[in-house]
This record gives C-alpha cells, sequence and structure tokens, in this order.
C-alpha cells in the first residue's frame, strides 16, 4: 500500500486473485478509469474513507480499467466507476456510479460487520 493513499493499486492477476480467495477478507474494490468523471470525483472520497479502516479489517483496492482491463473482465465490468464489496472471496453487493464518502463509508461498516459475523449467524445472513 502506497504511504498515506490507505488503498492498493492491483495491477496483476495474482493480486485480484488474493482477494477474491476464501481468505481475502473484507475488501472494497473500485473498477474506475482516469477519463471518467465520476470516478475522479469519488477518488478524494475513497481515499479518505480508505484511511478511516485498518488494512486487517477493510481492505480497500483500485483498477484502473484504461491500463488494466484485463483485470476487470472477468467481473463483467461494463461501466466506472463499479465498486465491489468482497468478503472472503464472494461479492456481496455491487455498486454501479459515484458514491459519496458517506455511501462509501457506510457500506465499509457494513462490510464489516458482515465480515465479523462468526457461527451460525454467518450461514443464515453469510
Amino acid at each position: 500500500m502506497a504511504e498515506g493513499k490507505g488503498y492498493d493499486d492491483l495491477t496483476t492477476e495474482d493480486e485480484v486473485e488474493d482477494i477474491m480467495s476464501e481468505e481475502g477478507g473484507a475488501v472494497v474494490l473500485d473498477f474506475w478509469s482516469q477519463t471518467c468523471g465520476p470516478c475522479m470525483a469519488m477518488a478524494d472520497d475513497f481515499a479518505h474513507v480508505a484511511q478511516q479502516f485498518e488494512p486487517g479489517e477493510v481492505r480497500f483496492c483500485k483498477v484502473d480499467v484504461t491500463e488494466y482491463g484485463n483485470l476487470a473482465a472477468p467481473f463483467k465490468v461494463r461501466s466506472v466507476p463499479t465498486i465491489l464489496f468482497v468478503n472472503n472471496g464472494k461479492i456481496v453487493d455491487a455498486v454501479v456510479g459515484r458514491m459519496s464518502a458517506e455511501q462509501l463509508g457506510s457500506k465499509a461498516e457494513w462490510l464489516l460487520a458482515k465480515s465479523q459475523r462468526k457461527g451460525l449467524l454467518s450461514k443464515i445472513f453469510g
């Protein structure tokens, strides 16, 4: 993770496979492009929210689809920004379009709570 950013830029298939593994934990994955107005408008909010969480709680990652479209293809990303919420390799929610810092923070808190469920509750609500 780059110092001060709070998130990782993913550039390889191995990095994506790591977050999509059963041990991948809670991950907010942003597919974006430098030519996308809403993506650029959301960039500071994404970085700000990412800095509010420890990587062991919720990991924030970005994929630049202009440079690394091959990493977005398996997810069938058709529009940017597309934000995936991943828990131990499973996509538990997705949002297409710009999210405010408040919306993103609330959704990350939801993901953290979901990732911390254990036992029967995780099987029922998992």
